[in-house]
């Protein structure tokens, strides 16, 4: 038997890795960018497993009604129908395997705050050579205390590589229960939001956005920080009221920030965020890395593996945990 697996608007990156990790028993099937949602539907109603890029029409996943289950190839799933995804009771998963990559933007972007990598190269660039070279406006990641916001899997990264790198010390907020052992790992202490706020050195926000993250962080929780503390996110852009930080770094209360993510993407080229000195903007390309290419494309084949074998696959966002045709066959 050869199994059909869909690859539905598929990104760019990853075909040709995709159809070279192929294994035996399986053809993979890649749609063309341009296909009809007419044309999408019809290749997807015999479909054994779909892999999913962004943007794809519910109609098509309506359509493939003998799926096992589906590989959504983003971390963040916030765009997935999931109401429409659960009345298919099969498992649907997003990626989890980007956790390194970000993180270590996040704490790329930390550093360059606090040492100012960008305000000064552009001094450099004017030709000031160590002129307005204000020496209380640089600072070390050591010693601090960073707040990271939300401690998932790219949380924890931050917190493991801040604490035992740089002699950083760490709290956090998080809504959901983390266990001790992760805690312990990391030698972080869960806060409240408005402690978190009010004790960092630097904020690093991490969370996905759902209904109780939007604008989580706002006026009143920005007032709370420390006019020498800088704030990242490289979770999701609606997390933060970026009006209200905007305010707060035009009013200089918070010294700075790094952002990977914004409110509305593609960022508008007349926002004034692109105009401050103190403010590193990035365009949502935290997760981008050819390694993180390499685990994605692995996790696809594992996970189909693993439904295969009636195992729970890696990332389920979706009710049904296993497919239910798989085990009601073995």
């Amino acid at each position: 038997m050869t199994y059909k697996v869909l690859f539905i608007n598929p990104l760019a990156d990853y075909v040709e890795g995709l159809h070279a990790a192929t294994p035996q028993g399986f053809s993979l099937v890649v749609m063309d960018p341009a296909a009809t949602v007419a044309e999408l539907c019809s290749e997807a109603e015999d479909a054994d497993f779909i892999i999913s890029g962004i943007d794809v029409p519910e109609e098509v996943f309506r359509a493939a009604n003998q799926a096992k289950f589906i590989q959504y190839m983003s971390s963040g799933y916030g765009q997935l129908p999931l109401a429409v995804l659960n009345d298919l009771a099969i498992p649907v998963a997003q990626m989890k395997t980007h956790s390194i990559s970000v993180a270590e933007h996040a704490i790329t972007l930390i550093l360059s705050l606090l040492r100012r990598i960008p305000a000064s190269t552009q001094l450099l660039r004017e030709g000031k050579w160590r002129q307005d070279l204000q020496e209380a406006s640089y600072a070390e990641l050591y010693g601090k205390t960073v707040g990271i916001v939300g401690l998932g899997n790219i949380g924890r990264w931050v917190g493991k590589v801040v604490h035992h790198g740089f002699g950083a010390n760490v709290i956090f907020y998080d809504n959901a229960e983390i266990p001790m052992t992760v805690t312990e790992l990391i030698s972080a202490k869960q806060v409240s939001l408005e402690t978190l706020m009010r004790e960092s050195d630097v904020v690093s926000v991490s969370l996905p956005l759902n209904d109780g993250t939007s604008k989580l962080i706002g006026e009143a929780e920005l007032s709370l920080m420390k006019e020498s503390a800088v704030l990242v996110n490289v979770g999701r852009g609606e997390v933060i009221d970026e009006e209200a930080l905007l305010s707060a770094l035009t009013g200089k209360k918070i010294a700075g920030a790094g952002l990977d993510v914004f409110d509305s993407e593609p960022l508008n080229l007349e926002s004034k965020l692109l105009d401050l000195p103190q403010v590193i903007c990035t365009p949502h390309m935290a997760g981008v890395g050819w390694e993180n290419v390499q685990r994605r494309i692995a996790t696809v084949w594992e996970n189909i593996n693993s439904v295969l074998q009636d195992e729970v696959p890696r990332g389920v966002v979706t009710d049904i945990k296993r497919a239910p045709a798989i085990a009601a066959a073995r």
